[in-house]
């Protein structure tokens, strides 16, 4: 059931009012971009949201009863001077900014007479995930799934084995990836897939680890790092452009999920969720 203010139920028991859908994206860095389809900009609850910005539809929304996943198909039309932080819009969804990003979309209802007075509140319409988007140069397709689809995650979701059942700096870990972020700059000689910089950290120490690039047209792009030699990281995938040296970069550390490298690397032993003394298949009676 949705709720409305005792306010906007009586304007809508009014003869004349008009609507305005609201659009707000959030990242999962916590970038935050509002946006509405009205004609002019409306503040809402202390919150700007731009007449000014890409243009968004929307196909109408499936709901469903029990647990099937409710979706919203949203499309997304962008000129080549929109931008989100400084970056194409279309550019961003490629480089995977807004992977996992949340869509929530509200409805407001003004009156003719006082078209901007937002005080009557909102009615939240859906809210989800930005799953599987699809774009060209002008236009990005994209899906919203409601968080039903969290229950989509395979079961179950621990299984004795010799590796560690943690991700790396997820709560189960416990670690804080801000207090492994190693920045440095980009040297020259560097590729598309192989990047040049100084690391103090011995060799081997940011492989399967994430590089995350901070300028120039590879701005806000992350790359798995395949290996780490010294003074060299090489790259699962090749980048879109030719990096320059003097870019700046963040670099993260990478697990192999083994008590060994639990210990040694990061001294957190205490959350290792690992069964390194089970036996293997072979061997097991």
């Amino acid at each position: 059931m949705r709720t409305a203010s005792p306010q906007l139920i009586a304007m809508l028991n009014e003869d004349q009012f008009v609507m305005a859908d609201l659009y707000a994206i959030t990242t999962v860095q916590g970038d935050v971009y509002r946006y509405t389809n009205y004609d002019f900009d409306l503040s809402v609850g202390g919150y700007n949201y731009s007449s000014k910005g890409p243009v968004i539809s929307r196909e109408g929304i499936s709901l469903s009863l029990g647990v099937e996943v409710d979706n919203l198909d949203v499309t997304i039309s962008v000129t080549n001077e929109q931008t989100f932080e400084g970056i194409r819009v279309v550019q961003a969804f490629h480089n995977g900014q807004m992977d996992g990003a949340r869509f929530k979309l509200e409805r407001i209802f003004l009156t003719p007479n006082h078209p901007t007075n937002t005080s009557a509140g909102t009615v939240l319409l859906f809210e989800g995930r930005l799953i599987e988007p699809k774009f060209d140069r002008n236009r990005i397709d994209v899906s919203v799934a409601s968080d039903l689809d969290d229950l989509a995650v395979q079961m179950p979701r621990n299984l004795y084995q010799p590796s560690c059942n943690n991700t790396l700096f997820d709560s189960a870990c416990a670690l804080r990836r801000e207090n492994y972020l190693v920045n440095t700059v980009i040297e020259s000689g560097s590729t598309t897939a192989r990047i040049l910089c100084t690391l103090s950290q011995p060799q081997g120490w940011f492989t399967q680890g994430v590089i995350e690039f901070l300028d120039s047209g590879n701005v806000g792009l992350k790359r798995t790092v395949r290996l780490h030699e010294s003074g060299a990281l090489l790259l699962t995938l090749p980048l879109l452009e030719a990096p320059q040296s003097g870019q700046r970069i963040k670099v993260y550390p990478g697990c192999d999920k083994r008590l060994e490298t639990c210990i040694n690397r990061f001294s957190n032993k205490d959350h290792f969720r690992g069964a390194p003394y089970v036996p293997v298949p072979e061997t097991a009676v």
